[in-house]
């Protein structure tokens, strides 16, 4: 068994508040945020908006002129409890794809130990539509887990199916 050996970080801090998002039109990225992924908006400047969903983590956007540098894996997920809500998700963000400017749509599939699908907006940020159980991938730190046993668990869908038979 992999046993770590636990250092004191050199930081001590409190919690992780926010992450941020870069975008060219500020006005059309607000109307995604709050239209299609029904986040609550504050502008906090000319250049910049503050997002939150039913959580105190937030997300900074920010303005600024040329192309983003976001990729897939810098990006941002939204939980629902089932698969069918992740259809559900897909099938309804399909047809606003050129009302919101949305780049691309992934199509909904099994990875990582979940189903998801990604929305990649006009600023080129990528959002992830996924079945999680509740307080999304929390159950990672509760139950003990390595590399080794993430890969044999199908990247924790085991894992997870321990967790959510003891946690409701």
């Amino acid at each position: 068994m992999d046993q770590q050996v636990k250092t004191e970080p050199v930081l001590k801090l409190d919690i992780l508040s926010h992450g941020t998002v870069e975008v060219v039109d500020l006005d059309q990225a607000r109307r995604f945020y709050e239209e299609v992924l029904g986040m609550e908006v504050v502008q906090t400047s000319e250049r910049s908006l503050m997002l939150r969903l039913n959580t105190t983590t937030t997300i900074a956007a920010v303005m600024h002129k040329g192309g983003t540098s976001a990729g897939v894996f810098n990006h941002f997920g939204f939980d629902v409890a089932s698969k069918e809500l992740v259809d559900e998700c897909y099938e309804r963000v399909k047809p606003v794809k050129e009302q919101y400017g949305i780049k691309k749509i992934t199509q909904p599939v099994q990875q990582h130990g979940t189903y998801s699908f990604y929305i990649v907006d006009a600023d080129e940020n990528w959002w992830e539509i996924l079945e999680n159980p509740t307080n999304g991938y929390s159950y990672v730190f509760e139950i003990e887990q390595n590399a080794a046993k993430w890969n044999d668990q199908d990247q924790g869908r085991h894992r997870r199916e321990i967790y959510e038979a003891n946690n409701g």
